[in-house]
């Protein structure tokens, strides 16, 4: 089984000019598949409490009243985020319409949250989707240490972002908040690592359980389909 990441994200990266072709590569071709990621091992067989997934206790609350919530929480430091991104965009984008899904930075440490902020200032810049792959190979690939803001000073203005917006937003109060919202979850939600699926606010499964991306897929899809049973047997 391998080991959380938090301790993964610490491993020896792959030579940045071959990490960048090989996940440009696996991004054009799961984009293309589109769900086929979710597909791969996890058969008939069925799923097993702290084999393929763990329960939250207590549950926590959804946002998504009458749908399937699924959040996922990432941290742009793991190399093991980067290769789910692609994985994750293909297979959301065929998600059915009872699922809700959304994206959550993990703040294990305090050194994390200026990547929380990094995400929430995109998400409320509406740049989110387009950009979040570029913050991917700028910290993986370019080993961009992006919470320094002279170096995400840079970044941004190479992504052709307005400098001073960005940075007001930022700095704002709202995404601070968010931020420290981020934290708690990674707490309540008892993460042990990332990337790290919660299905219904009461099902956490991960790389850390599954051994890869496409069975933390799989699981999910499992999940989904667990709740949705749970559901329909209580009517």
């Amino acid at each position: 089984m391998v080991k959380p990441a938090m301790q993964d994200a610490g491993a020896m990266p792959t030579p940045p000019d071959s990490r960048r072709r090989w996940l440009e590569g696996v991004g054009s071709l799961l984009l293309a598949l589109g769900t086929a990621p979710a597909l791969v091992g996890c058969a008939a067989s069925g799923l097993v409490v702290e084999r393929d997934y763990a329960l939250i206790s207590p549950p926590q609350a959804t946002q998504a009243p009458g749908r399937i919530e699924v959040l996922e929480f990432f941290w742009f430091g793991c190399p093991h985020c980067a290769d789910m991104h692609p994985r994750m965009r293909a297979w959301a984008s065929q998600l059915p319409a009872d699922v809700a899904f959304s994206t959550w930075p993990a703040v294990f440490r305090d050194s994390w949250v200026a990547g929380a902020r990094l995400h929430h200032t995109l998400v409320a810049m509406g740049e989110f989707d387009r950009r979040a792959g570029a913050v991917f190979d700028a910290v993986q690939l370019d080993e961009a240490d992006l919470t320094q803001e002279a170096v995400l000073a840079r970044w941004v203005e190479a992504q052709g972002l307005d400098r001073e917006r960005f940075f007001r937003v930022y700095h704002s109060e709202p995404v601070k908040a968010q931020a420290a919202v981020a934290m708690q979850r990674s707490k309540d939600y008892q993460l042990r690592g990332v990337p790290a699926f919660v299905v219904d606010g009461r099902y956490l499964t991960s790389n850390s359980f599954t051994g890869s991306a496409p069975e933390t897929l799989a699981v999910v899809d499992k999940l989904i389909e667990k709740v949705r049973a749970e559901r329909t047997a209580k009517r």
